[in-house]
């Protein structure tokens, strides 16, 4: 999406719907999200949604609202509301889950050895070019 002109970052952020306008992105509040998919759900077109939410669908690209009331109602039936409280993206996000090490099974076994051995491999690169760098500062 292309960068919104400085009138229509104004007209967005008047919305009690939105909660941050970056450069080319909203962050529409959990609560216009919840709102959005129960109308869906309810039959509403996204168009009319936001239209019916105060949200002029004229500041989008044509399928904007589609695409952003879908993604939502992705989360909301796997995760449910709680999914569109919380943010999944960015500096708020928690990652990827940790993968469990399974000392029983031998792939887990196998995938750790693998994991350790790049591991040692790397520091002792690490640890060859810190005394080829100390060496080379030295003999200045």
């Amino acid at each position: 999406m292309s960068k919104f002109p400085e009138k229509v970052r104004k007209i967005l952020e008047s919305s009690p719907f939105v909660q941050k306008v970056t450069g080319s992105q909203v962050l529409f509040t959990s609560e216009f999200k919840i709102k959005a998919v129960e109308l869906n759900l309810e039959g509403a077109s996204p168009q009319d949604i936001f239209n019916r939410l105060g949200i002029d669908t004229a500041l989008f690209l044509p399928d904007f609202p589609k695409k952003s009331v879908s993604r939502w109602r992705k989360i909301y039936e796997t995760l449910g509301e709680e999914g569109l409280k919380e943010e999944r993206r960015g500096r708020g996000s928690t990652g990827r889950p940790k993968r469990s090490f399974d000392p029983s099974n031998p792939a887990s076994l196998l995938e750790r050895i693998a994991y350790l051995e790049a591991e040692n491999y790397i520091l002792k690169k690490l640890e060859a070019l810190a005394a080829k760098h100390e060496k080379k500062k030295g003999s200045k």
